[in-house]
């Protein structure tokens, strides 16, 4: 799989865990720290989808389709944005 390169600026508190997570050699490199942690992220998301929607009797049988889940990621953005734009700032 293709990577690209992203900056991210960490509390010192969060740099000192990624790097403390290296030495003690759960992860080989900070990298593997990140991707962990956002895949992570996209499982507890995926989990708290299906515990709000799992049984929900009115949806349709089988998988999602690409429809579905483009139409399942727009909403989330929607929603995303909705809540940015009713935080002050």
């Amino acid at each position: 799989m293709k990577t690209q390169a992203l900056n991210v600026n960490l509390t010192l508190e969060l740099r000192r865990y990624v790097k403390d997570q290296v030495r003690a050699g759960r992860y080989q490199n900070e990298n593997e720290v990140v991707r962990d942690a956002i895949r992570q992220m996209q499982q507890r998301e995926i989990e708290q989808f299906e515990r709000v929607f799992g049984d929900y009797s009115g949806a349709p049988p089988g998988e999602p389709t690409a429809e579905d889940d483009k139409a399942i990621k727009a909403a989330i953005k929607r929603h995303r944005d909705a809540k940015r734009v009713e935080q002050p700032a």
